[in-house]
């Protein structure tokens, strides 16, 4: 079995419990309204845009880019998380909203220069080989087109004091209470995640590396992104996290040629 079929495997197993959490999500006006925001600043000002949403997961992001008026096209590496994507969007009133089975390293179901923007959440650091991915992220994106990353440096130097397990605990109490489901522990224990190749390197600082080996320039890092203030009950549940999370926008620039056209 190779990397890819672990990965996808977990998160099949997984499925069921990451739809809960998009479910809840939903329920809370803050957190819709935050993210709403974040997916506002990354894409910019130009409507209707044409935006593939990669690892989509349970379809989250494409039904917010679909409310905010963009034309999303999703994909996953999970059978599980594919099926659950395409019955959120069409119950949440989007059902043209295509999701499609696709690994993220290898989109040869798509032409070059095909999307204005990609947006992605906490899916890089699941990637056996991220660097492919971002290669082809940059491949099928059009010119000036940008790539918005929310990812986290998870499981890299874990903080395993006696605070940190405590706090821990509460946190999977409260995602009980309120999700109403038993967190993945997803420990080194599951030989799963613990040698993906984005677990064992400080970030973001390789994504920003690897994203202008790739050829993305104009990059924006912004660490610890979601603030407390910002998100209270995301805070209490997830806050352990947060130090180790981040969000890249980073553009795939015009050739010299295409430059002048644009000027």
């Amino acid at each position: 079995m190779s990397k890819l079929e672990d990965v996808s495997n977990y998160w099949n197993s997984g499925a069921d419990g990451y739809d809960k959490v998009i479910h809840t999500q939903f329920r809370s006006r803050t957190e819709v309204s935050f993210w709403e925001k974040r997916l506002t600043e990354g894409l910019g000002d130009a409507p209707s845009q044409q935006v593939l949403d990669v690892g989509t997961g349970p379809g989250f992001f494409s039904i917010l880019l679909s409310r905010l008026g963009h034309r999303p096209e999703a994909v996953d590496a999970s059978p599980g998380m594919v099926e659950r994507a395409g019955k959120n969007v069409r119950e949440f009133g989007f059902p043209d909203v295509p999701v499609s089975l696709a690994d993220a390293s290898d989109l040869r179901i798509f032409q070059n220069n095909r999307f204005d923007a990609i947006v992605c959440r906490d899916v890089v650091w699941t990637l056996p080989d991220p660097v492919r991915a971002y290669a082809e992220w940059h491949r099928v994106l059009k010119p000036g087109g940008r790539l918005i990353v929310f990812d986290g440096n998870y499981l890299y130097e874990e903080n395993r004091s006696f605070a940190n397990r405590i706090r821990y605990g509460f946190s999977w109490l409260l995602i009980l209470l309120t999700e109403r489901r038993m967190r993945k522990k997803e420990s080194r224990k599951l030989g799963v995640l613990d040698d993906l190749p984005f677990v064992q390197v400080p970030r973001p600082e390789e994504d920003e590396r690897v994203l202008k080996e790739v050829g993305f320039e104009k990059l924006e890092v912004r660490r610890d992104h979601m603030s407390a203030k910002e998100l209270p009950m995301h805070h209490l549940k997830y806050g352990f996290m947060n130090g180790a999370r981040f969000m890249i926008v980073a553009e795939k620039p015009f050739s010299g040629m295409q430059k002048a056209d644009n000027e």
